[in-house]
């Protein structure tokens, strides 16, 4: 300040900020310190709050904010407009005091010219293609307000309106209005009818079908609904059409040639009709081509759909059904029959109980392993036919009670083996009666 004849000291204090400290004559401290205040007056920001209608914001934004940029650069002030999302009319604008007044004539200027010019249309679009208008991020938006100069306003999502606002000069509307259309209808929303059970042959295993459709069409979102008879397709309108065609093609093909049908079984044979293994159904599905879904336990469920060659299904579900209606009419019985007589109703080389099975083939008989020293013979099969079985079974071993006695004779151990003989020859020589039942 050597004008004033002042002497001036700055410092930085850390609370109190930057401090200035004047010396010298009165008159002197006083000049400088007036001129000190008129300069930090004419340099001190501002801010400064601009009400301009929502509508008019993207005028003064511009395309991907290209005039607000221009404009800050240009005056050097901060220029906060508020997105499309925050429902606010007023603009922020910060800076020095000239480069405020310069910022707010120009956003003022851009408001009063386009209030005064601009014209508005209306026109009807699809709510369904309203986001194809909008773009990811409001991004088509933005292309449309880039190439005319038109801005164009969607109503909000949660509105029933499907009325859109062209805004912008008249000689530019048309040309806006054929881009709205172009990119409402670029992208479209598509239907096939399908049987929600053809599904999963229409995806093919591990997504095979599905994975030659996508790589032709990546631009196409294919949705399958659980449930639903029906196939989604959405994208560019010209591929759907293109992928709409071959999954139609598809869903023909299967439904001429495919059929299903869905029997009722019992839960608790469920577990018989798969076999040990899934022994049973793999080879049903083997033999007659078809799929069978066989609910899982927790289910709780009854239904049993079988899939696949119209024959095939018919043939798996009659079989299915004779398994289920033998399983249903099956009974298990356990006869008490005293192990000392097992080995002569099987006979020699199991001949004896041959017969037995013979004459009732649908019954399995089973003799408990001798290790286990039990008396529990079980036979299992149709009611009337396990009946029939333990009666004639039980009748043999009355048989063999009523003809058959036993008398304990005691023997030195030193005579056991001349009763045996060299080999077991005399014991050989014994009738079969006196060791077990005739």
């Amino acid at each position: 300040m050597h004008k004033t004849g002042a002497h001036l000291e700055l410092s930085l204090a850390k609370d109190q900020g930057l401090s200035i400290m004047v010396s010298g004559k009165l008159d002197a401290v006083m000049k400088a310190r007036k001129e000190i205040v008129s300069r930090l007056q004419t340099q001190v920001s501002r801010m400064s709050l601009v009400n301009i209608d929502k509508v008019y914001h993207p005028f003064i934004t511009g395309a991907y904010n290209k005039v607000v940029g221009e404009m800050s650069q240009d005056t050097g002030a901060r220029i906060n407009v508020p997105p499309p999302s925050v429902n606010k009319t007023e603009i922020v604008i910060t800076g020095e005091k000239e480069q405020v007044a310069l910022a707010v004539a120009m956003i003022k200027k851009i408001y009063e010219d386009k209030k005064k010019n601009a014209t508005t249309i209306a026109v009807e679009v699809k709510k369904s293609q309203h986001k194809y208008v909008i773009g990811p991020k409001g991004n088509t938006l933005q292309e449309i307000l880039d190439k005319t100069g038109v801005s164009v306003e969607i109503p909000p999502s949660d509105s029933s309106s499907e009325t859109v606002i062209l805004r912008g000069e008249p000689d530019r509307l048309g040309q806006a209005l054929t881009e709205v259309y172009a990119k409402a209808n670029s992208y479209t929303v598509s239907s096939v009818s399908a049987p929600s059970w053809l599904h999963r042959f229409i995806i093919g295993k591990k997504g095979q079908n599905l994975a030659k459709i996508t790589q032709q069409m990546p631009k196409v979102h294919i949705e399958f609904t659980e449930g639903e008879d029906k196939i989604t397709l959405e994208g560019p309108t010209k591929d759907v059409q293109m992928v709409q065609s071959q999954i139609q093609a598809i869903v023909t093909d299967l439904v001429s040639r495919m059929d299903y049908a869905e029997i009722s079984v019992d839960p608790k044979f469920h577990r018989h009709l798969i076999g040990k293994g899934g022994v049973n159904i793999n080879r049903i599905k083997e033999l007659h081509k078809v799929t069978v879904r066989i609910p899982p336990d927790n289910e709780k469920s009854n239904l049993i759909r079988i899939e696949g060659d119209p024959q095939g299904v018919q043939e798996a579900k009659k079989e299915l059904l004779e398994l289920a209606s033998r399983m249903e009419n099956e009974r298990t019985k356990d006869l008490i029959i005293e192990q000392r007589f097992h080995r002569a109703i099987i006979g020699q080389k199991g001949e004896k109980i041959k017969e037995v099975r013979d004459k009732f083939p649908e019954v399995i008989i089973n003799f408990p392993d001798p290790a286990q020293k039990s008396d529990i013979v079980q036979l299992r099969g149709p009611r009337t036919e396990v009946e029939k079985c333990s009666k004639f079974m039980q009748k043999i071993v009355a048989e063999m009670v009523e003809n058959s006695f036993s008398v304990s004779v005691p023997i030195f151990k030193q005579f056991h083996r001349n009763i045996i003989g060299k080999g077991g020859s005399n014991i050989k020589k014994v009738p079969l009666c006196f060791i077990a039942p005739c």
